[in-house]
């Protein structure tokens, strides 16, 4: 019983003199884990699309079936239907894809075209949404090699395509646009507009009084920025 008790008060004692380190290792923890949730809400929180209109395929050979992967911006259900009606090959067994179109109202779709369910769509639109894109569609076309792969491995040959298209693909940042308005003196007009349509942005409305011009704008927060450095 007695060295029961003093194996306690040396354990205690130690623990007294580490306290101090303990809570600033607490302190440090925890400030790194609130830096790594920042980080990955803002990650999460930031759309992207393809860059450009440029069309990016690349094709993957898999127990002797030919994956054809195309990834294409598209902007709205019009330009979706047009991609698909372009690059989906008629002479093939499947032509699977995924999609996702928006930044506030978002929507999105996949389809199996005969692969089994859950097997190809589905695993294509799961790459778009891991790599947080938007106005994206992501064409997978098979062509069968007389070689059946089995569910498990079928869905790692389309979301391995899929994740290898996306790799190739130069990306950007979308940045929304918001409506904003500006006043400034009217003997400034000339400036400010010129600045706009340097920067194709667009007026939606200007409003004049005897002293005083409203200019209402479809642009970004960051112009808003820069016109008050120009009439400063």
């Amino acid at each position: 019983m007695k060295e029961f008790r003093l194996h306690i008060f040396h354990t205690c004692e130690v623990n007294f003199y580490l306290m101090p380190f303990c809570l600033l290792l607490n302190k440090f923890l925890t400030l790194i884990i609130i830096m790594i949730i920042i980080y990955l809400v803002k990650e999460k929180s930031t759309l992207k699309t393809i860059k450009t209109k440029m069309v990016y395929s690349e094709t993957t050979e898999i127990k002797k079936s030919k994956f054809i992967c195309t990834a294409f911006q598209v902007n709205s259900k019009e330009e979706l239907e047009q991609f698909l009606k372009d690059f989906s090959l008629k002479d093939a067994r499947h032509n699977c894809y995924a999609y996702k179109i928006g930044t506030k109202n978002v929507f999105g779709g996949y389809s199996d075209d005969g692969e089994p369910k859950g097997t190809a769509g589905k695993p294509i639109f799961n790459v778009i949404e891991k790599n947080n894109l938007t106005n994206i569609c992501v064409l997978v076309t098979r062509y069968f090699g007389g070689i059946k792969l089995g569910a498990g491995p079928l869905t790692r040959a389309y979301t391995s395509s899929a994740a290898n298209i996306i790799k190739t693909v130069e990306l950007e940042e979308i940045k929304e646009i918001n409506s904003l308005s500006i006043t400034f003196k009217i003997n400034n007009i000339k400036d400010i507009e010129l600045f706009l349509s340097k920067n194709n942005i667009e007026i939606m409305n200007k409003i004049f009084n005897e002293s005083l011009c409203i200019f209402e704008l479809n642009t970004f927060e960051e112009t808003l920025i820069e016109i008050k450095h120009l009439l400063n």
